[in-house]
C-alpha cells in the first residue's frame, strides 16, 4: 500500500504549487485532487476565476493523477479546455482521473467543481512520461 499522504505532501512542497495556494491529494492509484481557495488575485475583471488558474488547478489534478501512478517525473503535453460555467468564489475543486496509461503517454479527464458542487470546467489532457 502507497503512503499517499507521503507523496501528495512531496506534491504540495512544488515551488509554483505552494506560491498559488493549492493543495493537493492522491484520492487513489491514478485519481487526485486539487483544490484552490479563491482569493483576489485568482481573480479576473468581472469577479470570475481566470482562465489562466483554472488551467493551472486543471494541469495540476492532471499530473497529480499521472504522478500517482508512474512515480516519476512527466509533463503534460496537450490540455484540452472546456469553460462551461463561471466560477465566482469559495474553495475550487479539480479531480483528475486516468483513463488510459500508455508506455510514455498517459491520458487524464479532469473536471473541475465549484463550491456549490457545479460542474465548471472539464478537460482532457496528456503527459508524457519520463520512464527509463
Amino acid at each position: 500500500m502507497e503512503d499517499w499522504d507521503l507523496l501528495s505532501g512531496m506534491i504540495e512542497n512544488d515551488p509554483f504549487i505552494k506560491f498559488v495556494g493549492m493543495k493537493v491529494k492522491i484520492v487513489s492509484p491514478g485519481v487526485a485532487e486539487a483544490t484552490l481557495d479563491l482569493k483576489e488575485n485568482h481573480m479576473r475583471t468581472g469577479d470570475f476565476m481566470n482562465g489562466g488558474a483554472i488551467a493551472t488547478l486543471l494541469d495540476t489534478a492532471g499530473g497529480t493523477a499521472v504522478f500517482s501512478l508512474c512515480k516519476t517525473n512527466q509533463v503534460t503535453s496537450n490540455l484540452n479546455i472546456s469553460y462551461l460555467n463561471p466560477v465566482k468564489k469559495g474553495l475550487v475543486r479539480a479531480v483528475g482521473e486516468v483513463i488510459k496509461e500508455g508506455k510514455r503517454i498517459v491520458y487524464v479527464k479532469i473536471s473541475l467543481f465549484d463550491a456549490e458542487g457545479k460542474l465548471c470546467t472539464y478537460a482532457t489532457g496528456t503527459w508524457y512520461v519520463y520512464r527509463e
